[in-house]
This record gives C-alpha cells, structure tokens and sequence, in this order.
C-alpha cells in the first residue's frame, strides 16, 4: 500500500477491508494498522466506529446505483439494460462477506441504508420492467407489483440465517433469483433474439464500465445471460 493515499484511494481500501472483514471484530486502533494510517484520519470519516462503518456502507451502496444508472444509459436495448443492471446487483454480492452483512443487519443505521438501495433499485427495475412490457419485450405484468415481489425477495434472501439454511452466499443466492426472474419475464420473441445476439450486447456493455471502475463484470453478466438462452 503507498505510503499516502488520495481519499478516494483510501475509501476504495477501507471498504474492501470492511466488506470483507465487517466491523464488529476491529477496533479503530487495529483498522488504523491495517490501512496503515492515523486514528485521526479515519474520525476525519466520522466521529465512532459504528459511524465510519456507516459512512462505507452508505458510499458503497450509493456508488452501486450509480453504476446501474450508468449502465442503462449506455445501453439501447432494453433485455441488456435489465441484464447488465442485475450484474451490479450480483457482482456486489460477490463482494460482501459474510461479518460484514451480519453487522449491516446488527446496526439499524446500516440496516436503512441497505433497505433503501434495496428499493431504490427495485423501483428502478420496474421502471425498466414497463417499459419492456410497452415494448413487447417482456411478460405482460405489472411493474410496481413486480418491484414489491423483487424488494420482498431481496429483503429475505439476504438474511444470514436464510443464508446458512440455505447453504448459499449472498452472490449465489441473488444469482438464483435473477435467473429464475429473467426466464419468466422475456417472451418467446425476446428470447429467441437474446440467444442470438444478447451475450454479445452484455459483454459489450459490462465491459464499458470494468474499463472504467476496473472492475470484471464480464463473467456475471455471462451467467446471467445464460438464464436467458433457450435450447
């Protein structure tokens, strides 16, 4: 790690640290020695642990739906948009350690922040979900209702008790959920031409934002094609 690192550099490491690790287990003093830096700077975040675990949290989650949105725009065709905007959704999974959902679900600040974008995402997929059904591209049905039943799922599938029930991570069981979600939205036209040519588009569009956020999101969205292709 460089000796001084700019904020952005520093939020980046600290939340790779705390996504990983979670909170509970660390004290201020043991985070400052792993990001080899001052208790000061990490108060400059805010003032208590319990707030700096917080504030990444609530960076984290916000610059996911921006990725999203970024994402959208830089799509024209409506099937990829939806594709590539779950891929966010699941390459952050992949992301999030066990600690570190278990302490989000232990503090009620955390717990708002992930609950809200969790709706926020799910408002805006059935944005998307309409105007695929205006479009002929997907199911007849109704986006608000689709929003509630996906933001329901989400809230319960990230649970750790269902987790561990289940035997899943976070990434796997989101996976599940949007392979399940896409199969039964698309309609038999929409499929047939995603099989052709959808794979292509999602890598195409993934790869737009890796080269930006340096980040890999040409598997997922690979995997979430596969739900789409029909035999």
């Amino acid at each position: 790690m460089k000796k001084k690192l700019t904020d952005e550099e520093f939020f980046d490491a600290l939340t790779h640290l705390l996504l990983t690790e979670g909170i509970k287990g660390l004290t201020v003093g043991e985070i400052a020695a792993r990001m080899h830096c001052s208790r000061r700077r990490l108060y400059d975040i805010a003032q208590t642990k319990e707030e700096i675990f917080c504030a990444v949290v609530q960076r984290f989650f916000d610059s996911l739906l921006e990725q999203g949105e970024a994402l959208i725009h830089s799509e024209k065709d409506l099937t990829t948009a939806l594709a590539v905007y779950l891929s966010v959704g699941v390459h952050a999974a992949s992301r999030i350690g066990v600690q570190f959902l278990k302490d989000v679900e232990d503090s009620a600040v955390a717990r708002g922040i992930f609950d809200h974008y969790q709706h926020a995402r799910t408002m805006r997929m059935s944005q998307l979900i309409d105007e695929g059904v205006r479009q002929g591209v997907f199911t007849p049905c109704h986006g608000l209702v689709m929003s509630e039943v996906m933001l329901g799922a989400a809230l319960r599938l990230r649970r750790p008790a269902f987790l561990a029930q289940a035997n899943l991570t976070i990434e796997d069981a989101f996976q599940e959920f949007y392979r399940i979600l896409l199969g039964g939205l698309l309609t038999d036209s929409a499929a047939s031409h995603t099989a052709k040519s959808g794979k292509r588009a999602v890598r195409t569009g993934v790869r737009r934002v890796a080269e930006k956020k340096d980040t890999d999101y040409d598997e997922v969205g690979t995997m979430l094609m596969a739900a789409w292709n029909r035999e």
